[in-house]
């Protein structure tokens, strides 16, 4: 009841398209929400991005769905394609039922909800048991019209099966970077180093070209509904690129997201994750 009114407060003047009303988006309401997914790898500007969607009113962020599945790429030939998948579906059906895997990770591993900042806002003192209950969390999900989606596991081919399903209407957006800075960013995180799927120069630039393959067959398939953007060139004209980005997703440039991008962008604070950087230097500090 208290995230309905935050939900309510957030809303107002909101410009919505086509004389739709705030109800024809919440799940809850049996609205069709609407959803937004970036795909990409680790450490390639998906936390900013992400956090961009975030910023927008009411969007429930499901933050690296995959997590549980830690240090791996999940590939078409992978033993958990299928299971990666489909949990991914259902989270965008706000269905927390058959996810105990992922939360008990999330039990021990608290970035796993942490970054889904209008859930984590209720997960205090006595309340923080609910935020792993299936139940509640599959409730409080289905309230949002927004449902914002990051994952850096899944490789873009698998996505197919997403963007197929017509209950999800999902828009796909593949985040590439220079291979050479994401190694290189990766090199300073103490979970990437003896991974072969995060610290083996091959496999990265197997799977840039792999993605490369998947977008042009998707593109043809969904035109409208995957987009490819490079993080260097996102960051030139990060303004004029996240408003088109926002569009392509179905978001507004609201109030709220400029407010955060002019924020964010205009100088480096906080430690490696944080997504406080002057943005267009930030994508080449591997040169130096």
């Amino acid at each position: 009841d208290n995230q309905r009114v935050r939900i309510q407060t957030e809303m107002e003047h909101y410009p919505f398209d086509n004389n739709q009303q705030l109800l024809d988006l919440i799940p809850d309401q049996g609205g069709q929400p609407i959803r937004a997914m970036i795909a990409t790898t680790w450490r390639s500007g998906s936390t900013f991005l992400g956090d961009i969607l975030l910023s927008h009113p009411a969007t429930f962020y499901h933050y690296e769905p995959l997590i549980n599945y830690q240090i791996r790429q999940i590939r078409d030939q992978s033993p958990w394609a299928t299971k990666a998948v489909k949990a991914i579906d259902n989270l965008f059906h706000c269905d927390y039922s058959d996810l105990g895997n992922f939360l008990d990770y999330a039990q021990v591993h608290l970035e796993a909800l942490s970054h889904n900042e209008r859930l984590w806002s209720h997960c205090y003192g006595s309340n923080k048991r609910y935020c792993y209950n299936p139940d509640f969390l599959s409730q409080f999900c289905s309230l949002f019209p927004f449902q914002s989606m990051k994952t850096v596991r899944l490789r873009l081919n698998l996505t197919r099966q997403i963007l197929q399903d017509p209950s999800l209407n999902v828009q796909v957006l593949l985040l590439i970077r220079d291979p050479r800075g994401t190694l290189q960013s990766r090199k300073h995180r103490t979970w990437c180093p003896g991974k072969s799927d995060c610290d083996q120069p091959e496999n990265l630039c197997r799977d840039l070209v792999s993605d490369y393959h998947s977008a042009r067959e998707l593109k043809k398939l969904f035109p409208d509904r995957l987009r490819v953007v490079r993080y260097e060139d996102f960051c030139q004209n990060i303004r004029t690129n996240a408003e088109s980005l926002l569009a392509f997703f179905g978001f507004k440039m609201h109030p709220r997201v400029s407010y955060f991008i002019e924020s964010h962008t205009h100088s480096d604070r906080g430690g490696v994750s944080s997504t406080f950087r002057d943005s267009k230097n930030a994508p080449y500090h591997w040169r130096s």
